[in-house]
């Protein structure tokens, strides 16, 4: 009798072909300034990245993604941390509603910054979207002080 093939997954079928990544520097600055007005000084900004990612069928606008231990082990690396936005469904949406998914990635980030992710719920700890408007009205809030203690002309 003779073997039947090894089945192909409807996975890897369906994967698409036309994935690409390319920098965001425009996200990784709004990173920055939100990090920097929200004083999560367990960001360390300079190992925080930011891609834009185009032709992924994931059901999200953004991800994140943290080096885990092992890889930084073998690769002698420290953490880092990759904020992933989903294009186009990410540019779709209102500058506001951008900045509130770029707060809730960077709440994934532990105050440890080891490289492993904060989940959505855990005991003392949540993500919910009243989480989300709240941090997002004290950055507009800190943002429009600082604009106000510039001097005209700057």
């Amino acid at each position: 009798m003779r073997a039947r093939p090894p089945r192909r997954s409807r996975r890897s079928a369906q994967r698409p072909a036309g994935l690409r990544w390319e920098p965001a520097p425009d996200i990784r600055a709004r990173l920055v300034r939100i990090a920097a007005a929200l004083e999560f000084r367990h960001v360390d900004l300079p190992r925080l990245a930011a891609v834009r990612t185009f032709g992924s069928r994931a059901n999200a606008l953004a991800r994140i993604w943290g080096l885990p231990g092992i890889f930084q082990f073998a690769l002698r690396q420290p953490a880092w941390y990759v904020v992933e936005v989903i294009m186009p469904d990410f540019a779709r949406l209102p500058r506001a509603e951008q900045d509130r998914v770029l707060i809730h990635e960077l709440l994934h980030i532990p105050t440890t910054f080891s490289g492993g992710l904060r989940p959505e719920r855990s005991p003392g700890f949540s993500i919910t979207s009243r989480t989300v408007d709240r941090l997002y009205q004290l950055y507009l809030a800190r943002r429009r002080r600082r604009c106000r203690s510039r001097p005209p002309g700057l």
